[in-house]
């Protein structure tokens, strides 16, 4: 096949395309957290304060249910509040997002938007996938805090890599 500047062109547009739904999604997700928590706060009854102050001060660690932790991630990811489950979109030679954070007993899906056949592999080996073609997808839950980088064995060598932090 002979290469030809339209198809070329064509392929780009639809790999821009996707970019920009995925950032569109990503927004969207930024955005209604942020209005659910306004909205926690200003409806939240008011608490009459304690009498004695607190013997400490409060930590600077605080605990984040999975589907927020999610959420924050610089990700396309889509959870939901009732389900720990994030979808990482493959397409030509790139994950979106590339890392995410999520917390243990998570869910994330890859899912193949591209027009090539993808895989993910572990690179310690602890989860894989067969090849996925154009609209397959592949799921692992992750059960140990630990940090996984993965990678697409067909397209590693253009940086398709990725990672997910467990937390």
């Amino acid at each position: 096949m002979r290469w030809s500047p339209v198809r070329y062109t064509t392929r780009y547009m639809r790999v821009l395309r996707r970019h920009a739904r995925a950032s569109r999604a990503v927004l969207g997700i930024r955005c209604s957290v942020a209005l659910a928590a306004v909205l926690a706060v200003a409806c939240a009854p008011a608490v009459a304060a304690p009498s004695t102050p607190p013997a400490a001060p409060p930590s600077a660690t605080a605990t984040v249910p999975p589907a927020t932790i999610a959420a924050s991630a610089t990700s396309s990811a889509r959870p939901t509040p009732t389900s720990a489950r994030v979808t990482v979109e493959m397409a030509e030679d790139f994950f979106t997002p590339k890392t995410i954070t999520v917390a243990a007993g998570t869910t994330v899906v890859w899912e193949n938007v591209g027009e090539e056949d993808h895989d993910v592999q572990a690179k310690d080996g602890s989860f894989g996938s067969n090849r996925l073609g154009p609209g397959d997808s592949f799921s692992h839950t992750f059960t140990k805090p630990g940090t996984y980088p993965y990678f697409c064995t067909p397209h590693v060598g253009d940086g398709m890599v990725g990672e997910v932090d467990v937390r």
